[in-house]
């Protein structure tokens, strides 16, 4: 298999009749969804789009975001996922960064795009879900009415860009990372075999799509084996629990944040969501404390993973027979190697920090046009993923910060993580995040923004002197910032950029 569009098409051979997405009250087969596929397909061929183009897909969680996604890479092309939260300079970034030919988007992301596509002559095809299209737009359900499927697969060598994935933006410049369909079919096939996926094995599909989670872990690993996908085009924590207790899915894919909200839950322990084998989180670290609750009051064990956009995106998980520890980043999958290294590529001693560096089929083949960024990260058959990691005694890993994050005060190193996890003891805190802010003197100097609990009150300073009790004093925060929220990713991870420009901001006026 060279294409990734041969696992649909695979599956369908296989599975023709079988269920192979739920929305709501809708229930489509593998035969249906192939077919669908296929249509648009030609459909999209008819507008000029074909091998080697680039398309953006702008899509929620829908059927018609998994087949928009396989009818891309049936003619040749590569897909450009787009988070349904940007805004059109985002939107125009990445379009014009991919040099994209075309976008398909929902009717309420117009607006956005219309203006993102201003000035790029390049990208003219726009596709929308909508039931009227405006001048220069073309219906999607026009696309899959009104042609016949079409039949030939585009051949494509495995090293061909299937997608173009763009991570957090560290530059001026967004960096797309270039997935390969043998990068992506290989992070699938280890997903599978890890967890030991089978037809009757059901997801429950509300974690995005367009993020390299949802669809390889989700849609990929699950379309492989013929499996089934309930589609939730957005997070309800109530709405979760009785889509599980109804629709009977083996797995939940989510963020720690989403576990949490369940938790939340007035009388969660009424549903029975005993059909889960498994709840898979990544984005950020599982607190012990929340997994443990969970897990008690649901007895469904929780995996944790580790992910990097540039590695198809999965690289690891807590094995389910093995001892567990929250935060962890876990063992990797089958068929990549992890270490976690020193400045010079030396693996670190336990009770050390270092970068984790990752080896394998799903990595990606460097970003696109950018040849220096990638030798930043692809060295010696490696990457290097920006990730810093405390290797413990006893042989676990955890994330500690991104490498960029870490903050240098007078020549020592402090790990924001540490200096949050301790903050969060505090009885009035709720959240913390700590930053390193450029200092004249010291280089940068640490502060920290945090939630209070509801009803609670505490001052700067109380704040300060406990940190002092039990950190040393280079790790304690010299400012304390109280906030309403926390900006967050899609993954729950706080957008430390946005609160850092706050932070300068403000200290600037």
């Amino acid at each position: 298999m060279d294409n990734l569009y041969q696992i649909l098409e695979n599956t369908s051979a296989e599975y023709s009749k079988k269920e192979a997405l739920i929305f709501g009250q809708i229930r489509i087969t593998y035969g249906e969804t192939k077919e669908a596929t296929d249509r648009l397909a030609r459909g999209l061929s008819e507008l000029g789009l074909g091998a080697g183009d680039h398309i953006a897909l702008m899509l929620p969680n829908i059927p018609q975001f998994i087949m928009s996604y396989f009818a891309i890479l049936k003619i040749g092309a590569a897909v450009v996922p787009v988070s349904i939260f940007c805004k059109s300079r985002e939107i125009h970034q990445q379009l014009e960064d991919s040099e994209a030919k075309g976008i398909i988007y929902w009717e309420g992301f117009r607006s956005e795009v219309r203006q993102a596509v201003s000035g790029l002559d390049a990208c003219d095809k726009r596709i929308v879900l909508s039931e009227k299209a405006e001048p220069g737009e073309v219906r999607l359900s026009y696309l899959m009415e009104r042609y016949d499927p079409l039949e030939r697969t585009v051949e494509v060598p495995p090293d061909d860009t299937a997608l173009i994935v763009y991570t957090g933006k560290t530059t001026d410049r967004p960096r797309g990372a270039e997935l390969t369909h043998h990068n992506i079919l290989s992070d699938m096939d280890a997903c599978c075999e890890f967890l030991k996926l089978h037809s009757e094995d059901g997801a429950l599909g509300v974690f995005p799509l367009y993020h390299p989670m949802g669809h390889t872990l989700i849609m990929g690993s699950f379309f492989r084996v013929g499996a089934r996908i309930v589609l939730l085009p957005k997070f309800d924590a109530e709405n979760i629990l009785k889509t599980i207790e109804n629709e009977k899915p083996t797995y939940f894919i989510g963020v720690p944040s989403m576990i949490s909200e369940i938790l939340k839950v007035d009388k969660k322990e009424a549903y029975d969501i005993r059909s889960l084998k498994y709840c898979l989180t990544g984005g950020d670290a599982l607190t012990q404390e929340t997994m443990d609750a969970f897990e008690s009051t649901y007895k469904v064990p929780i995996l944790e993973g580790y992910e990097l956009k540039e590695a198809s995106p999965m690289v690891s998980f807590n094995s389910p027979t093995q001892e567990r520890k929250a935060g962890s980043i876990g063992l990797p999958l089958p068929g990549i190697e992890m270490k976690i290294v020193d400045e010079n590529g030396h693996e670190v001693k336990p009770g050390r920090v270092g970068e984790i560096v990752i080896q394998g089929p799903n990595v990606m083949k460097g970003y696109y046009r950018q040849p220096e960024a990638s030798k930043e990260v692809l060295k010696d058959g490696w990457l290097w993923t920006g990730d810093l990691a405390l290797l413990q005694e006893d042989g676990f890993g955890f994330i500690v910060v991104r490498k960029k994050d870490m903050i240098v005060k007078s020549g020592f190193n402090v790990y924001p993580k540490e200096v949050e996890t301790f903050l969060k003891g505090h009885p009035t805190v709720k959240e913390a995040v700590v930053l390193g802010v450029p200092d004249p003197v010291l280089g940068e100097e640490v502060h920290a923004c945090v939630v209070l609990k509801d009803g609670e009150k505490t001052t700067p300073e109380e704040i300060i002197n406990y940190s002092k009790t039990q950190l040393a004093t280079y790790k304690c925060p010299s400012v304390v910032h109280f906030v309403d929220f926390l900006p967050k990713g899609v993954t729950g991870r706080v957008l430390r950029d946005k609160v850092r420009q706050s932070i300068v901001e403000n200290k600037e006026k």
